[in-house]
């Protein structure tokens, strides 16, 4: 986060394979921070290594973090890298294997039948925002279409009376396209 002045940090976690006793996630840390350019990019996860030493005096570190995470990861059965773009940030990731619970699972709270199969207008200005709600709210069976802005809303609005049957339209001030539970 130390190297992300404006933009954002985004956690990204999937599961790539498991058993009955395992699991294989693969996690990625992506952040629109100042990136790292290729030439260090090979000595990055050494002990003692930063990209460059304007780096050290500018945001302070030993260079040891990313030298003990790999050691860690790969204690772990995992794997770790990274990918980078100068001036437009990196993506470091890993692979870890984790043993699953054994025993009852905490089940999380029922979403209501009354949500699936409606949808939802999402408007959010953050790409990453739009994207986490995406995900929500296809797990909980409703159908959503995100927009960036207040203009772009409006339009996905009228667009969808025109296609939706008043029948469709639920409100209890106005009537409107059915777009929220």
């Amino acid at each position: 986060m130390k190297f992300t002045q404006q933009g954002e940090v985004v956690v990204r976690i999937a599961l790539r394979e498991q058993s009955t006793t395992h699991a294989l996630l693969h996690v990625e840390v992506g952040d629109t921070g100042i990136g790292v350019a290729r030439d260090a990019q090979s000595r990055l996860f050494e002990a003692f290594t930063q990209a460059d030493g304007s780096t050290t005096r500018r945001f302070g570190g030993t260079g040891l973090g990313l030298a003990i995470s790999k050691k860690l990861v790969e204690l772990m059965g995992g794997e770790m890298g990274m990918h980078s773009v100068e001036g437009q940030g990196s993506t470091f990731w890993f692979t870890a294997r984790f043993e699953k619970p054994q025993g009852p699972v905490r089940q999380s709270a029922a979403i209501p039948a009354t949500l699936a199969g409606r949808r939802m207008l999402v408007v959010d200005d953050n790409e990453t925002n739009r994207q986490i709600l995406h995900h929500q709210l296809a797990a909980w069976g409703i159908q959503d279409v995100g927009v960036s802005n207040g203009d772009e809303a409006l339009a996905a609005l009228r667009a969808a009376a025109q296609h939706a049957p008043p029948s469709t339209w639920r409100s209890s001030t106005a009537r409107c396209p059915a777009w929220t539970a």
